[in-house]
C-alpha cells in the first residue's frame, strides 16, 4: 500500500492546492494509516476544513487539546490553525478543504459580515457532535456534500455543493461563539507563527546535534520563551519533539531501508544505539528490531 504524505512549506502550512481559483474546494476520505507514520502530520492552510468520522476513530491535535472523535462525529478547524490527525483503530475521515471566497468575494457585504468574523474572531475549532442539534444539522449537511462529489458529478453539482456550504456556514455563524479580537489574540497568532518555523527547523536540523537553544535561534527567542511557545502550542517541549521526530524517521528507514539498526541510530540524530533503543521501544511498544520483523511480516508478497 503506497503511503500518503502531507507536504509543507518552511512555516508547516500545506503547499497542496485545495480545488482551483475558479472552484476554491477540495473533498477528500483519508485513511490516516495510509499516511507516512500513520498520521497527518502538523501543517495548517488559509482555507477552513470539516470532518466527519466514517470509521473507527480519530484523535485531532489542536494546541494543547487532544480531541477524540468517535465514529459519526466531526469538527470545523478554522483558518491558518496548527493540527494533526493520529488514529489507533485504522479511522477513516471524509472532510471538505474550501476557500471562504467559494461563499463570498472579500470585501463584499457577506463576506465582511458573516465570514470574517468567523475567521479572525471565532473558535480555533469546534466540535461537531451528532447528538446536539445545530451541530448534528451541519454533519447532515456535510454528508449530502460528500454524496454529491462521490456520485459522478453533474452539471449541477458545483452549484449544489455551494448551496450546501452556504447553509452549512449559517448554521455554523449562528452558534458558535465569536468574541472581539483583542491584543492576546495577535499575539497568540505571532506565537503560532514562531512555532511553526521552530517545528520545521526540526524537521530540517534532526538529524544534527541540535538542543534547545539551537531550536530557538530559528525565531531569535530565549530558551525559556521556546518552552513556553511550545508548552502553550502543542503541550509539549521542544526536546520531546524533537525526539519524537527523530523515532518516527527511524522507523520509516526501518521499514524501507536494509540499514543496520546502529546505523539508523547515527543517522537520525541518536548519540547513542542503546538510548535509542530505549527511546523506540518506549514510543512504538517494541523494539526496533520487532519492529522492523512485524512490517516485514505484514508486507504483501511480490
Amino acid at each position: 500500500m503506497q503511503s500518503c504524505k502531507t507536504t509543507t512549506d518552511e512555516t508547516l502550512r500545506e503547499t497542496v492546492a485545495h480545488g482551483s481559483d475558479k472552484y476554491p474546494i477540495a473533498y477528500y476520505v483519508d485513511n490516516i494509516m495510509q499516511f507516512d507514520h500513520g498520521r497527518i502530520d502538523w501543517h495548517w492552510h488559509r482555507e477552513v476544513e470539516f470532518v466527519t468520522v466514517s470509521k473507527g476513530s480519530i484523535n485531532c491535535l489542536i494546541g494543547q487539546n487532544r480531541i477524540r472523535l468517535e465514529k459519526g462525529w466531526g469538527i470545523f478547524i478554522n483558518s491558518g490553525i496548527i493540527h494533526r490527525f493520529e488514529t489507533d483503530d485504522d479511522g477513516i475521515m471524509s472532510d471538505i478543504v474550501f476557500a471562504p471566497e467559494l461563499i463570498a468575494t472579500e470585501r463584499s457585504l457577506i463576506h465582511e459580515t458573516y465570514i470574517l468574523p468567523v475567521l479572525s474572531s471565532g473558535p480555533a475549532y469546534q466540535i461537531l457532535n451528532p447528538n446536539v442539534l445545530w451541530q448534528n444539522t451541519i454533519l447532515v449537511l456535510l454528508n449530502q456534500i460528500y454524496d454529491i462529489q462521490d456520485k459522478n458529478r453533474d452539471s449541477l453539482s458545483p452549484l449544489n455543493t455551494l448551496l450546501l456550504t452556504t447553509e452549512l456556514w449559517k448554521h455554523l455563524f449562528q452558534n458558535i461563539n465569536i468574541e472581539p479580537v483583542s491584543e492576546n489574540g495577535v499575539k497568540s497568532t505571532f506565537q503560532s507563527s514562531r512555532l511553526q518555523v521552530m517545528m520545521q527547523f526540526i524537521h530540517d536540523h534532526y538529524a544534527e546535534d541540535i538542543g534547545l537553544e539551537d531550536i530557538g535561534k530559528a525565531t531569535n527567542i530565549s530558551k525559556s520563551s521556546t518552552l513556553e511557545v511550545f508548552r502553550r502550542g502543542i503541550n509539549q517541549s521542544p526536546i520531546s519533539y524533537l525526539i519524537e521526530y527523530r523515532l518516527t524517521q527511524a522507523a520509516f528507514l526501518l521499514k524501507n531501508t536494509k540499514n543496520t539498526i546502529s546505523n539508523i541510530s547515527l543517522t537520525t540524530g541518536f548519540s547513542s544505539n542503546s538510548y535509542f533503543c530505549r527511546k523506540f521501544k518506549c514510543y512504538y511498544k517494541m523494539t526496533p528490531a520487532e519492529y522492523r520483523k512485524q512490517v516485514l511480516h505484514n508486507s504483501p508478497s511480490l
